[in-house]
């Protein structure tokens, strides 16, 4: 598989999610939806509500088999930063890290797998509350 062809999977699926909707979702590279921009295109947060950052993080590729070609598998892990305004509890939170963690876990398509998912309870800072979900995968 391609590095292009694992990305492609990874948004398809951040994108058939239903438990946020898409347009809390912001994903790298991306232009911002209006109303989360102050006007110059700058990433104003949601006044209220849970957002997602979605972020493919690939891994060093190996060698993993040798017929009449090497066979190369390509792993790496979905980094989803889940965001809530500080002081407002964390269940809600929770509940969308669980949804994603049941989302991602153990879903494959084609040569792509993802395996276990993970919550990094990442804390608060600067008027936010984080948990990151991580998702292993391996393509090829």
């Amino acid at each position: 598989m391609t590095y292009e062809q694992i990305r492609v999977l990874l948004v398809g699926r951040m994108a058939a999610f239903e438990g946020i909707e898409q347009k809390r979702i912001f994903y790298p590279n991306a232009p911002y939806p209006a109303e989360y921009t102050d006007g110059s295109g700058i990433f104003k947060p949601p006044a209220t509500g849970l957002w997602c950052r979605f972020n493919v993080q690939h891994g060093t590729a190996f060698m993993a088999g040798m017929a009449d070609k090497p066979y190369t598998r390509k792993p790496g892990r979905v980094s989803i930063q889940c965001f809530t305004r500080a002081r407002t509890g964390t269940m809600a939170l929770t509940e969308l890290a669980d949804q994603l963690e049941a989302h991602f876990g153990y879903w494959s398509d084609g040569d792509l797998e993802c395996l276990e998912a993970s919550q990094v309870d990442a804390g608060e800072f600067e008027g936010f509350y984080q948990i990151n979900v991580n998702i292993r995968f391996r393509a090829g």
